[in-house]
């Protein structure tokens, strides 16, 4: 039987345009227990080709880009992959997305 979290989503449905909006910090866990160890950060950005809708996506270790007071970059994201995972105590499927790197885009 195919696991949920086997698969993977065609990510080009998503569109090209990508506008970062939000960067967090997420965090290590072990045996369960969230601990205080940055794993790297969480990209939040918003899908311009796909009605504005929000897409996070973890990338492993430092921060690739700066802090900024405010965020509204066009970026593109490297061996971006998404796929699916559900929540068992709420039933609900939810995307997960992870990435190589992200870089900033010229605007033009």
């Amino acid at each position: 039987m195919i696991k949920i979290t086997e698969l993977k989503l065609d990510v080009s449905q998503f569109g090209k345009k990508m506008n970062l909006v939000e960067v967090e910090p997420y965090y290590n866990y072990e045996k369960g227990e969230k601990t205080d160890i940055v794993g790297g950060y969480k990209y939040t950005v918003v899908l311009l080709d796909y009605n504005y809708e929000k897409l996070s996506v973890k990338i492993e270790g430092d921060r690739k880009i700066e802090e900024l007071e405010k965020y509204d970059i066009p970026i593109k994201f490297k061996n971006l992959e998404v796929g699916l995972y559900q929540d068992f105590k709420t039933k609900v499927v939810n995307l997960k997305a992870v990435a190589d790197d992200i870089e900033m885009v010229q605007k033009g």
